[in-house]
């Protein structure tokens, strides 16, 4: 007879296991639709402009070294004719220093049910280049011509560009013209500068201002010998990343500031823009800020769902338990119809969420559930009081869950604490339970269902 104890655990397991694939179907169907939404965002990205990356700014002084050499000739060894070859290559000067101001103004562009965070940076860059003259060292036989130096700025999607920067230099001021003449940064502007001696020492101040706009991220290369960066922004939750934090940072529910300052020596990054341009590779040290999306429903319906197996079996505990201690059949189909309800909340709640706020939409999916549950188990235990009972506890299961999705930083803590509780209670609840007497009853019950005398629900089975 204790085998049908066995057999009803068995049943219950397995209809845990297709609930399991309930979950893990919808699951999918959340990663499906955030493809979707980020499918959309790109749109829109591609419509306006991209995520941006300024690097620079830079002074370019492109050069020609023409070297003489004795060579014998051809037609007569004893003559020694002279030989020229030219050289040609650039010389990649970074500021002595270099300050930033970007004030970003940011606004939500819907398409559909999705929206991408749309930004407008006004960025003011001033600082100064130095020279302490002598920038190539010629040699007897040799000959340098200097070209006219460019000050290039790489900005990685120059459609966002507004309007046309005008570069102050010294007392000059200089337009800036498109691209960057670059084969591995082709992308930003450039200006070029006249009248500088390269091989004299000098030393120029300059500024220009860039209106500039973007998609959801705005990054920054330190260019500097000593940088200092300051943004600041209209959006309530950035997401600062790169090599380098933000030495302060203010973040209110209108917006926030933040402040960087680095210096060549931690960024190496004379050595890195070489490689940047000449080589094609990514940039290590870049600043960033991203403006971040924290009621993102597909990232909090997907970090809800990855909590529903434990509930619905932590619910088939509460059943089996009430079973036990009540003395009360609940059929495994029983089981299932309640499990499968807890199951289509997370669809529900996925479903909603895209229309209305994650919160108000958690509430409408869980009072919903919680309310059927209630109505059905009123039913199943033939008894209200239980029924409300059930429900009462599936609302603060629903209450527990929302609370470990909302505390991201402490959410292993709340809900490693949670589960011992549960287990506790269990083994408090069920410290006197005879369990080889229970498979007897269980058989017993089974065998007054079989003859037609099955007692009402709520009755012991005795």
């Amino acid at each position: 007879m204790k085998y049908s104890l066995f057999a009803k655990i068995s049943l219950i397991f397995l209809i845990t296991i297709f609930l399991a694939i309930g979950l893990t179907r919808i699951s999918f169907l959340i990663d499906e639709r955030a493809a979707r939404r980020n499918e959309v965002v790109a749109g829109i990205a591609a419509a306006t402009a991209r995520d941006q990356t300024l690097v620079g700014p830079v002074l370019v002084v492109p050069y020609t070294r023409i070297v003489k050499t004795q060579t014998p000739s051809e037609k007569d060894e004893t003559k020694m004719i002279e030989v020229e070859k030219r050289y040609s290559d650039e010389i990649y000067l970074l500021p002595a220093e270099l300050d930033v101001q970007a004030n970003l103004n940011t606004e939500q562009i819907r398409r559909s049910l999705y929206h991408a965070v749309v930004f407008g940076a006004s960025i003011a860059v001033k600082g100064r280049f130095a020279s302490e003259g002598g920038l190539l060292k010629v040699e007897p036989n040799e000959q340098i011509t200097f070209g006219d130096p460019r000050l290039i700025v790489g900005v990685s999607d120059p459609r966002g560009i507004l309007r046309a920067p005008v570069l102050a230099w010294a007392e000059q001021r200089f337009d800036f013209l498109p691209g960057t003449a670059e084969e591995k940064m082709p992308n930003g502007i450039q200006a070029h500068i006249r009248g500088l001696n390269p091989q004299a020492p000098w030393s120029v101040e300059f500024s220009f201002s860039l209106d500039l706009r973007g998609t959801q991220s705005f990054d920054l290369a330190p260019v500097g010998d000593t940088t200092r960066i300051s943004v600041r922004g209209n959006w309530p939750h950035p997401s600062f990343y790169g090599q380098f934090l933000p030495e302060t940072r203010e973040v209110t529910a209108t917006g926030f500031s933040a402040a960087w300052s680095t210096t060549r020596l931690a960024t190496n990054m004379i050595r890195q823009l070489f490689d940047h341009l000449r080589n094609n590779r990514a940039l290590d040290t870049l600043i960033g800020v991203r403006f971040m999306d924290p009621t993102d429903s597909y990232v909090q319906t997907d970090r809800a769902i990855k909590y529903g197996l434990l509930f619905v079996g932590l619910t088939f505990v509460a059943f089996f338990l009430f079973e036990i201690l009540k003395r009360l059949a609940i059929h495994p189909l029983q089981y299932g119809f309640a499990g499968a309800a807890l199951v289509l909340f997370y669809l529900l709640l996925l479903a909603l969420s895209e229309h209305l706020d994650f919160a108000l939409s958690y509430a409408i999916a869980t009072l919903g559930c919680v309310a059927l549950l209630t109505y059905y188990l009123a039913h199943v235990l033939g008894s209200p009081r239980w029924g409300i009972g059930f429900g009462a506890l599936i609302g603060a299961v629903f209450g527990l869950l929302y609370v470990l999705i909302s505390l991201e930083d402490h959410a292993l803590l709340a809900g490693s604490v949670s589960l011992f509780g549960c287990l506790a209670l269990a083994m408090v609840l069920t410290r006197k339970v005879d369990w080889y007497q229970l498979g007897d009853v269980f058989g017993a019950r089974r065998g007054k269902v079989a003859n037609g005398g099955a007692a009402p629900a709520g009755s012991d089975g005795g």
